[in-house]
């Protein structure tokens, strides 16, 4: 049954606290959330949401098994579907039935590889809700972290409790009747959820005035036994999402990120000179593997800083082609202008600043440790663990504060990330690579050489090998970065950083020999079609072209075919 705002103004204590108190919170949030940063959070570079927010494609995906292949391998199968097939649904209609369904929606879990708007859609949504645009029907919504739910693992609250740390209005108000209202709460992040979460052996919890863990908090909200009546909206990366049992789902969404077209919207938003616009957007539709990136709207950020910094140039530069040449440009970029801002660098000197080179060794570090982990989120004692000083590192290297992320919890503690997954991933490689380069360590192998092997060639099997050995293909992406870092083109983007490499052209034939002779071998379809992608990062084109004389001359095997047309990475005129 709905209630009016003259319902609710009656409904507690004389009738205006929980009015004042809803006007409040949207007061709040609208601060919080009308101006956001695109990317990286940093002072003084706020756009306005609405300016700048371009819608994603949205569809309802089934609530069976969850897809745990690699994010890389979503992206791309994503990218081969035609969205006119499925329904998509618009940001502010999240919670409304499809046509033919009236069975009302508790629970939404919305999923989505890293990067591609999750988070920006649950602030959009709450935006359109304070500014009165969309679900009026709503009283209160309340938008929570994992990430600063994670800060409170060792405490206890009720739910009141809870709602009161985060949104003091809540506290002032007096609210504890919360059954009155309808209420919405936003869990963002599953994927970063360091909470147990065990919905097996947690009990059931029903007084929202009773103290408790936050984890059993969590479970008992989830599960409908803590105030059944609050609608729940879940966002979380794919391989997460099996953290919530399926009965306690009534609908799972999916975030494609952008289609064909909203790719175009947003880099004409992000770049009012049309000619600019146009320039970027040819480029990126040449280059098959950018373009299937930019489904995700963080690699067009990093696309767009890149590019727009070489079309300033007045000296015309080769542009990126590859993702491992797009990501070294733009560690490039977001080095050099740190440290012509906080060290005074000459605007010609195109080499890294010692300080920026060691917080990007320590940083790689620390990205690989993770990655081997499996996280994304990290905390102080990480940081630590890696020798990383938070301060002398946010003071001296505008490197640190380009590629990640700082965001204060409750009691000011802090957690970390890197912009994106991907960075992360690159990093990792670059660190791998450095090891090696700098100091001769193979990180990807625990067995010394023999003698008079090449131990180069050895780093790069390694990495192959791990890949394909590597559960859901988590390394796939890592290996495309670590073999597109041997090739000249990147390495001149990353002199100062990577010293003297030198990576032979008979290091590189023999690496692509051992590539093509995998994809020869008993491999699934996703497997051969990444290290086909891993081909392409090492400008090899020889399997291309075999491929193209079979098709001259109506030879051409199942596999190949299909590898053809997953990657699609063909000449257009075939």
């Amino acid at each position: 049954m709905e209630m009016n705002h003259e319902e609710l103004a009656d409904t507690l204590w004389g009738g205006s606290a929980a009015v004042q108190c809803q006007h409040k919170i949207k007061s709040h949030l609208k601060k919080k959330f009308k101006c956001v940063s695109e990317g990286i959070p940093k002072a003084g570079n706020q756009t306005g949401l609405n300016d700048f927010f371009t819608e994603l494609f949205i569809t309802e995906r089934g609530s069976g098994e969850v897809n745990k292949e690699h994010e890389v391998r979503l992206i791309e199968t994503a990218s081969r579907k035609p969205a006119k097939e499925e329904t998509p649904i618009k940001c502010e209609d999240i919670f409304k039935p499809l046509p033919g369904r009236d069975q009302p929606i508790r629970t939404i879990m919305t999923t989505g590889v890293a990067g591609i708007g999750k988070t920006i859609l649950t602030q959009k949504f709450t935006l359109d809700w304070v500014e009165g645009k969309a679900n009026h029907d709503i009283h209160f919504t309340f938008l929570l972290t994992f990430r600063e739910l994670n800060l409170l693992k060792e405490k206890e609250y009720s739910l009141v409790e809870l709602l009161h740390h985060f949104f003091i209005e809540t506290k002032e108000a007096g609210i504890c009747r919360y059954e009155r209202f309808k209420v919405l709460f936003i869990l963002d992040g599953l994927d970063e959820c360091r909470l147990p979460l065990d919905f097996q052996n947690n009990q059931t919890w029903t007084d929202v005035k009773e103290p408790t863990s936050v984890d059993v908090l969590l479970t008992n909200l989830i599960r409908g036994d803590l105030l059944p009546s609050a609608r729940i909206w879940i966002t979380t990366r794919p391989a997460a999402a099996n953290q919530i049992p399926a009965e306690c789902v009534d609908m799972v969404t999916e975030v494609r990120g952008f289609t064909d077209p909203q790719k175009e919207e947003y880099f004409r938003k992000r770049f009012r000179e049309e000619t600019l616009a146009n320039t970027i957007i040819s480029h990126v539709k040449k280059s098959r593997s950018l373009h299937i990136m930019c489904h995700i709207p963080v690699f067009c950020w990093i696309t767009a800083t890149v590019l727009v910094d070489i079309l300033k140039k007045s000296q015309k530069e080769e542009m990126p082609k590859t993702v491992t040449q797009m990501y070294s440009y733009f560690l490039w970029v977001q080095s050099i202008q740190g440290d012509r801002k906080y060290h005074g660098r000459a605007e010609t000197d195109p080499y890294w600043g010692p300080e920026s080179r060691k917080i990007i060794v320590s940083l790689g570090k620390l990205a690989f440790n993770q990655l081997k982990k499996g996280n994304l989120i990290f905390y102080e004692a990480d940081l630590a663990e890696c020798h990383i000083d938070i301060k002398e590192a946010s003071v001296y290297s505008g490197v640190f504060t380009k590629i990640f992320k700082e965001e204060c919890g409750l009691y000011q503690d802090k957690v970390f990330c890197f912009v994106h997954l991907s960075l992360q991933e690159f990093l990792a490689a670059l660190y791998v690579f450095l090891s090696f380069i700098n100091d001769g360590v193979n990180l990807l192998s625990e067995e010394p050489p023999t003698s008079g092997e090449d131990k180069l060639l050895l780093l790069y099997q390694n990495g192959v090998d791990k890949a394909l050995q590597s559960e859901n293909g988590q390394l796939d992406l890592f290996l495309r970065f670590l073999l597109g870092l041997s090739l000249e083109t990147n390495q001149i983007v990353l002199r100062g950083l990577l010293g003297q490499t030198g990576t032979s052209s008979l290091t590189n034939t023999k690496t692509v020999s051992y590539i093509k002779e995998k994809i020869d071998g008993d491999l699934s379809p996703e497997r051969s079609m990444n290290l086909f992608h891993c081909l392409n990062e090492l400008n090899d084109r020889s399997l291309v072209k075999e491929i193209e004389q079979y098709l001259t001359s109506g030879r051409l095997s199942r596999k190949s075919l299909s590898l053809l047309l997953n990657c699609q990475l063909w000449p257009s005129s075939y």
